[in-house]
């Protein structure tokens, strides 16, 4: 009987706390929560190395009258820092592509950190590269966003129109 008046204090007393619990710090907008869906990560990994991680976010989902003359993304590379000769860690200098259903960028627009479009993407860090990409667009409702080096290998990031 004495445990039971323990139990029960106990419970009445936690209950009040119940308001507020951890979650309420993670409450999203709905511009993060949209990004949050549309982030896709892959990496490129050979000889038990990652290469490259690449993050992309597709953006006509995300703002379908903002972008809709063409297909476009945010992408964030990290670059293995192995390869001393290389001064410059973007795209073009360590031998990457993009593509899009086998199709090349229209437009690769890198993004420094005071770009506003930068903030979209969920995933921020000084070691990543930013890019803003457009693609023509695409009549196939399934998109392969493709990363490729003829050296190391690629990652395809899939995503639904």
């Amino acid at each position: 009987m004495r445990f039971s008046w323990i139990a029960i204090s106990a419970l009445l007393v936690f209950s009040g706390c119940s308001q507020k619990g951890a979650f309420d710090l993670f409450k999203m907008d709905d511009t993060h929560e949209r990004a949050v869906e549309q982030l896709r990560t892959g990496s490129i990994v050979l000889s038990l190395e990652t290469k490259a991680i690449f993050s992309s976010l597709y953006l006509n989902k995300m703002d379908p009258v903002q972008y809709k003359d063409g297909e476009y993304f945010i992408v964030s590379v990290y670059f293995e820092k192995d390869n001393r000769t290389i001064k410059v860690r973007e795209l073009e200098t360590n031998g990457y592509e993009l593509r899009l259903n086998g199709k090349k960028a229209t437009a690769i627009e890198p993004l420094d950190e005071k770009d506003p479009r930068r903030s979209l993407m969920p995933i921020q860090n000084n070691w990543n590269r930013y890019y803003f990409i457009r693609f023509d667009s695409v009549r196939e409702t399934s998109l392969a966003l493709q990363l490729e080096n003829n050296q190391t290998g690629k990652v395809v990031l899939s995503y639904q129109k």
